[in-house]
Parts: structure tokens; C-alpha cells; sequence
């Protein structure tokens, strides 16, 4: 789903007075992630998370409920975030953390803490990694180094582990362009990513969750079409055909009164239609970057949301957004080479004749990426 990422978050706030550490946790997911977890879907699903949360993130013995988690459902941003207190002995404390680890071996938590009133480094908790431990004395000698490396191998894993990611490279790759120009585009991908992920770690943006996971899944439409309409020859045909759908669903939701999205989808049409007709002209690859960089912006506020909601400390939140998107162009490259022999080895057994493979690629990426589209929004 945000790149089919499965990942959750939470604020640790601790506080000692007289003997006792006073614990508020704040933990918070995607709803889509719960989705593709097959959790949130019963009738009692607040029950249901709630009791698979508190029983996997585990304190020390010693730490006791003091009230009832609150959970609490926002539509706005797309996350349920779940909130308790505890009370603990006073002693160095610990976390055992296996929530959706059973379920999803791939799932990442990130944890931000504040201990009386001092942010301590973030722990990023992986199915490998599953505890923390309390140490002070660690916090200004190890804190950025480890941001960089927590952070490089969390955007590799993103890009690998991002089935709509993997998806929007595998549409850049049918567009059929050379190499290196392909590397400089989703190096422009990058930048753009890098952009909105930065803007939303700083708190300067607030992106709505749920249609940037929509028009995560749309990007993929767009470039497949543009592949097929290359191919083909036929740019006119297709932009007119996707801005009929366009039509015809922006007549639905406003007969179903779900005007929620409703200028984002006019917007949406608008500019496919006008790439498309404008793709059939200029065929340099400078209008394919721009837009690219674009989509990269979009893909970027996924993961921005999410650093904006849990807040990094100050010494870490550079090295980080950096560590993150060297990981993530180390996983598109990777992948784009992958890929790229792939369709090499393809190619030498059709004999050069890939038109046809790339036809059925476009089309089935268009279903894909429609489906998700479709799928977020709603």
C-alpha cells in the first residue's frame, strides 16, 4: 500500500518522580496497513487491534496500567493511533516489541522517545531487532551514525519491499528509454522524493494519507499508458479514454455525494489528458523527467506523513532523510538492473519482438495501479 510498506509508529514518553517512571505511549498505523495485515476488518476490529498491540509491545514486569488504552480512529489522515499509561518501578527500562511481526515478517516499527523531557535516539524495530534497552550515556556519541544506517537500510528495504514502488519502475522500464537515461529519471525520482520527505519531516507539510496512496497507485496508470500509447502510436486514443473514465467517475462520486476528493480527481484529469496529448509531441525525454519528478514528489509525501507524525530529534533528522534516500536510489538501481537483464534475457528469446510483452506489461500495470487507485480512495 504507501509503496505497500507495512510499517507502524509510536511515541515513548517517560518520566521519573519520586520512585516510580511514569510511561505514556502513543502508537499509531496506516489503515491500509492494517488492511493488508487482514486486521481491522471484523466487527469487534478495535478490539482486535487493541489486544494485539498491548499484548506485543512489552515493557518491564514491574510496569502496571494505570488507565484504559484509547483508541482513536482519524479519517482525515488515514491512521488509528492507540494511547496508554503505565507506571514502573523505578529501574532502567526495556521494550519487547513483536507487534505484526507474526503476521508480516517485512513490517518495520519506529519508536521515538522522550525521557524527562530529553529525546533520546529513535529505535527502529525490525523482525531481527525486537528489544531496547534504556542507555543515556549511548545518546549523543552514537545518535547520527546510527540514524544513517537505521535510515539507509529502512529506504532499501522500502523500495524493495514497495510492491507499488517496484510497479511505477517496472512502468518506467517499458517506456523503453536508454539506460542511462533511465538511471537520471528515477534519479530525478529521487529528488523529488527526497523533497516532500524532508518538507514533511520538518513539520512543513501535512499530506492527507489517503489520497497520496491513491495517486501513488494513478502514477503507475499514467506511465503505463504512456507506454502502451507509445508503443501503439496512438496518444490520442488513450487521452481521450482516460479522461472519459476520469468523467465518468467524477459523475459518480458526485451523484454518490462524496465530494471529498472531487477537485483533486478534475486536477488529476486535466493533467492526464494534457501529458498524454503533450507526450505525443514532444518525445524527448524532458517531459518524461519533469513528470517523473513530479510522481516523485508524491510518492515522497507517503513516507513525509509518516516522519512528520513521529518526530525525530534534532542531531538525527538530517542524517536520516539522508540514509533514506541513498537507500532508496541504492534499491532502484538494484532494481532497475535487475529488471533491465530480465527483459534483456526476454528479449534475445522473442528475437527482439517485445512490442507485444510490453503491451501486456502496460496493461496489466494499468489494472494493477487502477485497482489501487480505486482502492485508496475509497
Amino acid at each position: 500500500m504507501s509503496h505497500q510498506r507495512s510499517e507502524s509508529y509510536s511515541k515513548v514518553k517517560i518520566d521519573s518522580q519520586d520512585d516510580v517512571r511514569h510511561v505514556q505511549v502513543e502508537f499509531s498505523i496506516q489503515t491500509f496497513v492494517l488492511q493488508r495485515l487482514n486486521l481491522g476488518l471484523t466487527r469487534n476490529w478495535e478490539q482486535e487491534i487493541t489486544n494485539e498491540i498491548i499484548q506485543n509491545f512489552n515493557f518491564n514486569q514491574s510496569c502496571k496500567f494505570i488507565d484504559t488504552p484509547f483508541l482513536k480512529n482519524s479519517f482525515s489522515t488515514g491512521y488509528i493511533s492507540l494511547s496508554w499509561k503505565m507506571l514502573c518501578e523505578s529501574e532502567e527500562l526495556g521494550i519487547d516489541l513483536n507487534v505484526f511481526f507474526d503476521v508480516d515478517p517485512s513490517h518495520t516499527h519506529i519508536t521515538t522517545f522522550l525521557i524527562n523531557s530529553e529525546a533520546f535516539p529513535e529505535k527502529v524495530f525490525t523482525s531481527s531487532e525486537r528489544q531496547w534497552k534504556e542507555k543515556a550515556q549511548e545518546v549523543k556519541d552514537t545518535s547520527r551514525f546510527d540514524s544513517f544506517t537505521d535510515y539507509l537500510s529502512l529506504g532499501f528495504k522500502h523500495i524493495l519491499s514497495g510492491f507499488d514502488h517496484l510497479a511505477f519502475l517496472l512502468a518506467l522500464l517499458i517506456l523503453k528509454l536508454p539506460i542511462k537515461r533511465l538511471i537520471f529519471i528515477i534519479t530525478g525520482f529521487t529528488i523529488g522524493h527526497s523533497l516532500t520527505l524532508a518538507l514533511g519531516a520538518l513539520d512543513l507539510i501535512t499530506p492527507s494519507s489517503q489520497l497520496v496512496e491513491a495517486l501513488i497507485g494513478y502514477s503507475i496508470v499514467i506511465i503505463a499508458i504512456e507506454s502502451a500509447a507509445t508503443i501503439t502510436n496512438n496518444h490520442n486514443l488513450y487521452s481521450k479514454l482516460l479522461f472519459l473514465l476520469s468523467f465518468i467517475l467524477i459523475l459518480i462520486l458526485s451523484f454518490l455525494g462524496n465530494i471529498k476528493f472531487l477537485y483533486g480527481l478534475i486536477g488529476i484529469s486535466i493533467f492526464s489528458y494534457s501529458y498524454l496529448k503533450l507526450a505525443s509531441k514532444y518525445k524527448e525525454f524532458t517531459l518524461t523527467i519533469l513528470v517523473t519528478c513530479l510522481f516523485g514528489l508524491i510518492h515522497g509525501f507517503g513516507f513525509a506523513g509518516n516522519l512528520s507524525s513521529i518526530g525525530l530529534m534534532e542531531g538525527r533528522l538530517l542524517p536520516a532523510i539522508f540514509g533514506f534516500n541513498i537507500g532508496v536510489e541504492l534499491g532502484q538501481i538494484l532494481v532497475i538492473f535487475a529488471l533491465t537483464l530480465v527483459f534483456h534475457l526476454v528479449g534475445k528469446i522473442l528475437q527482439g519482438n517485445t512490442d507485444s510483452l510490453r503491451i501486456y506489461i502496460a496493461s496489466g500495470l494499468t489494472c494493477l495501479g487502477t485497482f489501487w487507485f480505486l482502492e485508496r480512495l475509497f
